[in-house]
């Protein structure tokens, strides 16, 4: 009884691991701080822990229009609620998505990344976000920068 148990609690715990998708994304974003600013094209893959996103794990790649920076970022979104009323043509979830994170921009170092993305839709396959905005911190200095993600299309295999 006591292996049973035991099995039973593992498979309880280990069970949302085995539901994990990946995905990658494309999107316009443009940040300024203190130091630069740049805009360009990010390129995104990263993986789902759950079948839902409630924690996912992404690398991203900013191009402007060369190789401008690279961010790891573990976002969550905490809820999710079905709408039709986006002008989308199947029905989706409005899933706002919080996102922290660390970035190295080429030409001026680490910085800290937290973003909020309120207008975030989900189905099936494909996750939408549109005008995210994000505050960015310099790793030596400690001065505050600020940045938009315009859009980003992101696709789940």
């Amino acid at each position: 009884m006591k292996k049973f148990l035991i099995v039973a609690l593992m498979l309880i715990v280990l069970a949302p691991l085995y539901a994990f998708s990946f995905f990658y994304g494309l999107g316009g974003i443009g940040e300024m701080n203190e130091d630069a600013h740049y805009a360009g094209l990010s390129a995104d893959v990263g993986m789902s822990f759950f079948s839902d996103p409630y924690l996912m794990l992404d690398a991203e790649i900013v191009l402007s229009p060369l190789f401008e920076g690279v961010s790891i970022n573990l976002s969550s979104s905490p809820f999710s609620i079905r709408t039709d009323a986006f002008l989308f043509v199947n029905p989706v979830l409005y899933s706002p998505k919080i996102k922290i994170g660390a970035e190295y921009m080429m030409d001026d170092g680490w910085y800290y990344r937290a973003e909020l993305a309120l207008i975030n839709f989900r189905d099936t396959k494909f996750e939408y976000e549109f005008l995210t905005p994000m505050i960015t911190i310099d790793a030596d200095s400690f001065s505050v920068g600020y940045g938009v993600r315009l859009m980003k299309f992101s696709y789940f295999i």
